[in-house]
């Protein structure tokens, strides 16, 4: 079973359960999903086929690119991989050929697919994808959480492109959805001094201040609630962006001290005038983008943290869905959620019933 989202003109899309199974092609393999989590930009892809940056949704299409699950079958010629490995799936598919598969930048490749948006994803009970993109998970990471790391991978990805040694530093935030969330998480744990988040939401920073940090709404200055060193260093060392809103990364440029970094990790759909002489120049601000994660340094890095227990990821699940669910999924990506898990092991809705995780 499988959620094929259709396009339909003038009201957006809509999808259909669908049994078809795609075949295994040689160095592929089929993955029975444990779980896959809904992502804000799949709640964007829904509603127009666009997220932000240069990509769009070919229809129809599978949507779901985070996921946990474990293989069960090989295609042909397939090595490297036994039935029975526990896995998560990297979205970026590379084709392992090119110069900057062949440079280690395979989330650059020049021939990128991506997983539920240009190829058949994870919303289903099974799905397809190429060995060499699965993550074999270490043991202490259970194949429903590992769904979660993909978009943990964004923030440890944006942390890592940033150059700045969180150790002693001062960090801003701007958004506490699951990456910003994350990146607050992975700041801390790689000895950051201070952290503070931006986020509109009161659910969500609720949710911040659960993982330790100082959180406070857009109409807040960070630099007030910041530490006594931030505010005599005239601002945070790092700030991530990770909401894509055109207002938190302006304002990430402007409370950051002179000589910082901040990364843009959220999806910024607006574009907007910037003062380079005055930003990049004369404050000597470093503007930094960061796509997708490497492969696999990022994803071992991350692992690593969350098996020594200095990353939750399962703290962030509130919602678990059967796949039918899909819809009530993407209205929660809207309002007070963290992630929420579409669980094929969950029995269809007779009637619409929300699944609360222990922590919602």
């Amino acid at each position: 079973m499988r959620a094929v989202v259709k396009k339909v003109p003038g009201r957006g899309c809509e999808y259909v359960l669908d049994q078809t199974e795609a075949e295994l092609r040689p160095g592929e393999v089929r993955v029975e999903v444990a779980a896959a989590s809904v992502c804000g930009s799949d709640a964007a892809f829904f509603e127009s086929g666009f997220a932000g940056g240069d990509v769009e949704m070919t229809f129809p299409r599978t949507m779901g690119h985070e996921v946990g699950g474990v293989v069960v079958e090989l295609g042909p010629h397939t090595a490297g991989i036994a039935v029975g490995t526990p896995v998560a799936v990297e979205t970026h598919l590379h084709c392992g050929e090119c110069f900057n598969c062949l440079a280690g930048d395979g989330h650059n490749c020049a021939r990128l697919k991506l997983l539920g948006v240009t190829v058949d994803g994870a919303f289903a009970e099974r799905f397809v994808v190429p060995a060499r993109s699965c993550f074999i998970l270490p043991d202490g990471i259970d194949p429903k959480v590992a769904a979660l790391l993909e978009s943990a991978g964004s923030a440890m990805h944006g942390v890592l492109r940033s150059g700045v040694n969180p150790a002693g530093a001062s960090v801003l935030v701007t958004g506490a959805g699951p990456i910003g969330l994350v990146a607050a998480q992975i700041a801390y744990a790689l000895g950051a001094r201070s952290v503070v988040v931006v986020e509109p939401n009161a659910y969500r920073r609720a949710m911040a201040e659960r993982v330790g940090a100082v959180a406070v709404g857009p109409e807040s200055d960070p630099r007030e609630v910041a530490d006594g060193m931030t505010r005599v260093r005239g601002g945070f060392d790092l700030a991530l962006e990770c909401s894509g809103a055109k207002s938190a990364l302006v304002g990430a440029l402007e409370t950051v001290r002179r000589e910082a970094t901040v990364v843009a990790v959220g999806l910024v759909k607006e574009q907007f005038p910037l003062d380079i002489s005055k930003v990049l120049i004369s404050h000597g601000v470093t503007l930094r983008g960061s796509w997708g994660r490497s492969i696999w340094d990022t994803w071992h890095r991350l692992a690593a943290l969350v098996v020594a227990g200095k990353v939750d990821l399962e703290d962030l699940i509130t919602h678990r869905l059967p796949l039918s669910g899909l819809p009530q999924a993407l209205d929660l990506m809207r309002g007070e959620a963290g992630k929420v898990l579409l669980d094929p092991s969950l029995p269809d809705w007779d009637q619409p019933e929300l699944h609360l995780a222990a922590n919602a």
